[in-house]
Parts: structure tokens; sequence; C-alpha cells
């Protein structure tokens, strides 16, 4: 490989740390999550000023800002010189970074989509079809605590009759034009067991 790692005479570069030494580290940085290996590490859940710099160095070696989910050994120690502010060889790291891109440029991506990005993506779809969905109380649906809301979703062809009792509309959203209604009173005796629903 070339070295091209500069030299300033009479300054001498510190030992990298090891991978046990950055786990300890990050640790030190308030990771509270168990860690046994560098890949248990989620980026996410280091306290803001670090996420940020990790955020930043992946930015400036990849170009992107997106998937910054774990760490290359690499980048953990650069962020612990940034910490230490220890003389490391910061290009010795950046090539090392550049170099595992490249050997691992043809690694088949997974196609899959995580959970909270799969559904956000869905909803949005839908949102943005139709605008008169109000999005200040719908923010969080993406998110798995929320799945409460989408079981008692439904799903119908549009080309079958399907009707559906037993649920009660809150009081909120109807009006009073609404529950004077002949449909919304016979909607209603269904839902409350007085009255069978037509075939």
């Amino acid at each position: 490989m070339l070295h091209i790692s500069p030299r300033i005479p009479n300054q001498h570069f510190a030992d990298l740390p090891t991978e046990e030494e950055i786990l300890d580290f990050l640790r030190f940085l308030g990771y509270i999550h168990d860690i046994r290996y560098l890949t248990d590490v989620n980026v996410n859940k280091l306290y803001q000023p670090w996420r940020s710099f990790a955020s930043v160095i992946n930015k400036c070696l990849t170009g992107k800002s997106s998937r910054v989910d774990s760490f290359r050994l690499s980048q953990a120690q650069m962020l612990w010189g940034f910490y230490h502010r220890i003389n490391i060889d910061f290009a010795y790291l950046i090539w090392e970074d550049f170099v595992y891109q490249v050997e691992h440029k043809s690694q088949k991506r997974s196609n899959e989509m995580n959970y909270p990005k799969f559904t956000k993506v869905i909803i949005n779809y839908f949102m943005t079809k139709k605008p008169s969905i109000s999005r200040r109380n719908r923010i969080n649906w993406h998110y798995v605590r929320d799945d409460a809301l989408f079981s008692t979703i439904k799903v119908v062809s549009r080309h079958q009759t399907t009707q559906q009792y037993g649920t009660i509309l809150p009081i909120e959203v109807t009006t009073a034009e609404i529950r004077n209604s002949k449909a919304y009173k016979e909607y209603h005796a269904c839902a409350m067991g007085e009255a069978a629903p037509k075939p």
C-alpha cells in the first residue's frame, strides 16, 4: 500500500487504540447498551455530541449522511483521537477507511428496510396522496409502539361491498349532523348490539 502519511520531525504519532480500548472509550462516553464487539455499537444511541462527531466523520469519509448506524474501527479511532487530542496518524486512518470501501464496494447490500422506515414511507405516501389527512396527530405512526393504530385498520378491495360494525366512533370525530343521520343511527345501533346488521 501507499505510505502517504506525512511526518513532522521530532513529533511521533501515538499508537492507535485496540478494539477493546475503543469499546472501553465508548462506555466511558456513556454508551449504556451491552457491547462486546464494535459491530454491537449503534451510533444513534450515543449521546448527542458524540453522535454528531460520528456523523461528521462518516459524512467526510463517505459523502453520505444516512446509514450511520455502526462504526468501523478506523472511524472509532478517529473519534478517540479527537476526544483525547492525541497526535495520531489521521491520514493512515482515512486511507484505511478508503481501502475498506474499495474492497467492499461490490458487497451485496441488503434490500431490507427497517420497520420504522418502511412504515414511515408507506404512511408518507398515503398522506401526500390525501392532503386532507391531518399530519399533526399522526406524526409518530411509524413507530412499533403505534402498531395498535394499524391493527384496527382493515384493508378491503374497492370492488367488494363490505360493512364492518362493532367499533364506536369517538364523539370528537362526529358532528351533530352526522349523529342525527339515518345511516349513523343504524351504524350506532349495530355497534352497540341493539340491532343486527343487515345482510
